[in-house]
């Protein structure tokens, strides 16, 4: 299972998700500058988001409008979200929307040992 994980800053949180154009070579999306594209991903729950992407390849990064997402979760500076690619009964092999898992996590202390704990 391929996968991106981030850890979140505040202009994550506040605006959008930043990503290096480099790491979505895991997932099969081709795009060029000033160009948009779609990732579908699927939450803990099961619930499909789309997420709306730009590609600012001048800064090497990829913005993802996520927002909504974020709606009504407790997610803070700190917090890692992770994308991993996902196969889906009924992939039809379009590339031009990439499917994956999304969670968020964060990192906690207990009796000595780090854990990672779901935030949605």
């Amino acid at each position: 299972m391929s996968m991106i994980s981030k850890q979140l800053t505040k202009n994550d949180i506040e605006k959008s998700l930043l990503i290096p154009t480099d790491s979505f070579s895991i997932f099969p999306v081709q795009f060029d500058e000033g160009c948009f594209f779609n990732v579908t991903a699927v939450d803990g729950a099961g619930k499909a988001w789309d997420f709306q992407c730009f590609v600012q390849q001048s800064k090497g990064i990829v913005s993802v409008g996520w927002l909504q997402f974020l709606s009504g979760i407790d997610v803070r500076v700190g917090d890692t979200v992770f994308l991993h690619r996902k196969s889906m009964d009924g992939d039809d092999g379009d590339d031009s929307t990439a499917k994956v898992k999304i969670e968020v996590k964060r990192k906690i202390r207990l009796m000595g040992e780090d854990m990672w704990a779901a935030v949605l």
